[in-house]
């Protein structure tokens, strides 16, 4: 089955129309076409649920007695007030009624129909081919695309009777029985009970030999070009991504509202980079007790260890932040909240004292503190911040802004103006046009280079340069399809400005170091996104340039780079992964950012001082001392 035939639905909505006592005004907002709805009878609002969670198949128990069908699982449960007509007849007819275009579903799906007789099947077939006769085009799904399509199961005919019956009806098939042709030609799916395949109760996972079972069903089934039902099978999370994975075409459910979110979500969650990257193979030349001459920081907003996690499985287990040799994490709280935001959390790292949410280069009580490359200049360092975010973000205005509040972008955009900042490279922000370009010529004529793209600056004839740009990477991550291919081979700004940027530092520095950060800002948006592919693909373009800070570290020989985070977004936890085909699929806590500690390492001369439970304040303070600095 592919990811991309599995549909988005609004689970709450749905859920809200699946109480409502009406069926006139139910139409299911999607299509989950392998979702199979077991015991639907069971339902406060039996198939009108189903329906409207967009359910491609749903279940009907049948007894007949005195010549009326009803719902029931066993005889003592028979109620005059469910019937089959009842409860299912007549609100299919009226969703036909309501369709614009005929079809039950978006998406031109089709509804499947598996009856279950418990009496007498022929019965009860011969009772139902008379109720269906005045609607017989709504049943035909052998020459109506839009028909429902019919499944006996349970007590069924024999199958050398099914030429006795209607074309309307499939049948349920049986593993292992020898069916002709034309009897294969009126089985409608296929249907197993699990508990004489497997003992597995849902958790963990299969063992190899049930999996090799079930393997072998699957495929043996798909081979005839049919459907394959696991009943009475374990009806948990772990399940349901694992039949997705096996190709298994229904997911038997008692949990309609379950299924219905999770594979609302699956497309979202579920990611496989099909163009994996090999790392770059650091020398490890650096000494312990070596001092560096400059420094690299590389920010990656909103990313935790399962972010990190994630994009290793979908490289093949391989990334070149794994290749950092002292590690750690990082304790990234605000002074006044558990969950820091990207002011406080870039704050600290910038300035080396904690502060609370939304405040930018500020302490507490909102006096200015100095950032690190104003602090670097007192020694003759040059400095630089990158960002795929706007110039003005909360994370790079960290190093050169004071307010307090984030959402100043004016202020902060004219704080440039008294930065110590050689090099600013990231968007456009809405401050310099409103400025009416005032800003940018006073900029100017504080020596900066104004330039579009990232391809000018190492070139530049200036001492400092502003670089406005774009990354165009979209956000839009639900109308996008994982089974596109890799979504990770585009235009990546961080990756094409880290060497100009890192050079033009280098070569403006007068052999006094220089301090570089980079903010790979996207991951963030990944994280309050929910969005299993946008986060994966954007840290994956982060180790890219990883790769190339410790590849031009190795080449200095008195670079340090440190990579760590501001905070985490979105909790994200790794549910299921394959390194040998890339595959990830994640799930998330919130849309916001939580508390976990994020991963921290660093490479080069001075990288031992990184490692260990460190708070996120203490990263400018260490980069001082290892630079002399009181």
């Amino acid at each position: 089955m592919k990811t991309n035939n599995i549909i988005h639905i609004l689970g709450l909505g749905a859920a809200l129309l699946a109480a409502a006592p009406a069926l006139s005004q139910i139409r299911p907002v999607g299509y989950v076409g392998n979702a199979h709805s077991h015991n639907d009878y069971t339902r406060n609002n039996p198939f009108t649920m189903a329906y409207s969670l967009g359910f491609g198949s749903i279940e009907v128990d049948l007894f007949l007695r005195d010549g009326e069908l009803y719902v029931a699982h066993e005889a003592k449960e028979i109620s005059s007030e469910r019937t089959f007509d009842k409860l299912y007849l007549q609100p299919i007819l009226q969703a036909f009624k309501d369709s614009e275009d005929g079809y039950l579903y978006p998406e031109q799906g089709q509804l499947q129909l598996l009856i279950d007789p418990k009496t007498d099947g022929t019965a009860i077939l011969k009772v139902l081919t008379e109720k269906l006769r005045p609607h017989h085009d709504y049943f035909d799904s052998k020459n109506n695309p839009k028909a429902v399509k019919l499944v006996i199961s349970g007590n069924k005919p024999k199958a050398a009777n099914f030429a006795d019956f209607d074309e309307i009806f499939f049948f349920d098939g049986d593993l292992g029985a020898d069916y002709t042709p034309e009897q294969l030609a009126r089985i409608g799916l296929f249907s197993a009970p699990f508990p004489a395949i497997s003992k597995w109760n849902g958790l963990g996972r299969l063992t190899e030999p049930d999996l090799n079972k079930v393997t072998a069903i699957v495929d043996s089934v798909h081979r005839i070009g049919k459907k394959i039902r696991f009943w009475a099978s374990p009806d948990t999370r772990t399940t349901w991504y694992e039949w997705v994975k096996l190709g298994i075409d229904y997911i038997n459910t008692d949990n309609p509202i379950g299924v219905s979110e999770f594979m609302r979500n699956y497309p979202q969650h579920s990611y496989r980079e099909q163009l994996s990257y090999a790392p770059y193979q650091p020398r490890y030349s650096a000494k312990p007790g070596a001092t560096p001459r400059n420094v690299i920081l590389l920010i990656s907003d909103g990313a935790g260890l399962s972010q990190l996690w994630a994009a290793a499985i979908a490289n093949r287990g391989l990334l070149n932040v794994l290749n950092m040799p002292y590690t750690g994490y990082l304790y990234t709280g605000s002074t006044d909240n558990y969950h820091t935001d990207s002011a406080a959390g870039g704050s600290a790292l910038a300035t080396g004292v904690k502060t609370r949410n939304r405040y930018i280069g500020v302490d507490t009580l909102g006096n200015p503190v100095t950032n690190i490359p104003d602090r670097l200049a007192v020694k003759g360092m040059v400095s630089g911040i990158v960002s795929n975010d706007r110039v003005t973000g909360a994370t790079p205005s960290s190093f050169y802004a004071h307010v307090s509040e984030r959402d100043m972008s004016d202020s902060i955009a004219y704080d440039l103006l008294d930065s110590k900042l050689s090099l600013v490279v990231g968007g456009f922000p809405a401050a310099f046009a409103k400025a009416d370009s005032t800003l940018l010529r006073q900029l100017r004529d504080k020596g900066f280079d104004v330039q579009e793209g990232v391809d000018g600056i190492e070139n530049s004839k200036s001492k400092r340069v502003l670089a406005f740009a774009g990354d165009q990477v979209s956000r839009e991550w639900d109308k996008l399809s994982s089974e596109q291919g890799s979504i990770n081979t585009g235009y990546r700004m961080i990756e094409h400005a880290f060497l100009p940027s890192a050079k033009f530092l280098d070569a403006k520095s007068g052999g006094n170091g220089f301090f570089l950060m980079v903010e790979g800002a996207k991951i963030d948006g990944g994280g309050h996104g929910n969005s299993t592919p946008f986060t994966v693909t954007e840290y994956l373009s982060f180790d890219k340039l990883v790769g190339q800070a410790l590849e031009y570290a190795d080449a200095d020989g008195e670079t340090l780079v440190i990579v760590t985070s501001d905070h985490e977004t979105g909790g994200l936890v790794v549910l299921d992964g394959n390194y040998e085909t890339g595959h990830v699929l994640g799930s998330f806590a919130t849309t916001d950012h939580t508390g976990i500690p994020v991963p921290l390492a660093a490479y080069g001369p001075g990288a031992e001082h990184f490692q260990g439970f460190v708070d996120n304040s203490e990263i400018a303070k260490r980069i001082y001392k290892l630079l002399g600095i009181d």
